[in-house]
């Protein structure tokens, strides 16, 4: 049965202090001491796994290697074995080397295994190079930004430091999309390649437009007067700019399709513009207005 992660195991993320990890494994270790769970053999085992991930958590050099290698770190033939064995410990692959510094991961800890695993190797490269951790942030870009895209200059806190990243908003992305700078996030490590830093786009409501897909939906306000007789509405969508003919009894809700001028996205698909029409009811009638609404009643 494969072991868990250590983090899981106590509850906490991967990045976690000391401090939390030590206030994890309190909690837990509370929980499932024998002395609370007489004869209570899961307890036992969960109280037996939550003490080993402590105690390799909390040593510097164990999580270090934990976090690289996971519980190959400390498991036998790991890495693949050792000259084409597998199943052995490290203890019987690397002989002396472990023997000169005190014995093994169980006598003087586990420090410095990279320097065990050089001279056993014959100081052929210490660990496998490895990519470094990405950075991901959420950018926040105006709905108009979105759909036409734009270019920004943003600060962002990369690898402890506050720096300006020119970023191209390309026309058409949507809420969750990511952009891409390779290379700008965490070192690598062991002369591993940079990470990636990625930006995750959220999108501000706009007082009026709404997306739906490629589909742009206008909300446009249209007088009952107009509505009820019929006549013409002026549209704003961006750049544009129109009068819409309003057929004699439009109601609330009712949309008019104009194919093809809607969204274009980053894919190049274009979706439809959909003016969608809400009509208003005046308020603060005037004497004269409110006898003819009034009028207008007693016909129906």
């Amino acid at each position: 049965m494969s072991k868990r992660d250590y983090y899981s195991v106590l509850g906490v993320s991967k990045g976690a202090s000391e401090k939390e990890i030590k206030k994890a494994y309190k909690r837990l270790a509370m929980k499932y001491h024998p002395d609370k769970n007489p004869g209570d053999t899961a307890a036992e085992a969960s109280f037996k796994e939550v003490k080993e991930a402590y105690e390799v958590l909390t040593d510097s050099d164990k999580r270090r290697q934990y976090d690289q290698f996971g519980h190959a770190a400390f498991e036998g033939g790991g890495f693949g074995g050792h000259g084409g064995h597998s199943g052995g410990g490290f203890e019987d692959i690397f002989g002396d080397a472990f023997r000169h510094r005190g014995g093994g991961f169980g006598g003087g800890g586990f420090g410095g295994f990279e320097d065990i695993f050089s001279q056993a190797r014959g100081g052929r490269g210490r660990t496998r190079a490895q990519k470094g951790q990405d950075h991901e942030f959420t950018l926040t870009v105006d709905f108009v930004d979105a759909v036409q895209g734009a270019e920004k200059v943003v600060e962002l806190p990369i690898n402890g430091e506050q720096k300006k990243i020119n970023v191209k908003i390309p026309a058409g992305i949507k809420d969750g999309e990511k952009i891409r700078f390779s290379g700008k996030g965490g070192p690598g490590i062991n002369g591993g390649p940079a990470g990636d830093l990625l930006l995750s786009i959220a999108t501000r409501a706009h007082a009026y437009l709404e997306r739906d897909g490629n589909d742009l939906i206008c909300n446009t306000r249209v007088d009952m007067v107009t509505a009820a007789l019929g006549g013409e509405a002026e549209v704003n969508v961006l750049d544009s700019r129109f009068k819409l003919k309003i057929p004699a009894g439009t109601q609330t809700g009712r949309k008019f399709k104009m194919t093809g001028k809607g969204v274009t996205s980053r894919k190049g698909e274009t979706g439809d513009l959909l003016v969608k029409i809400q009509v208003e009811t005046p308020t603060n009638l005037t004497e004269k207005q409110r006898e003819l609404l009034e009028q207008f009643r007693a016909t129906m």
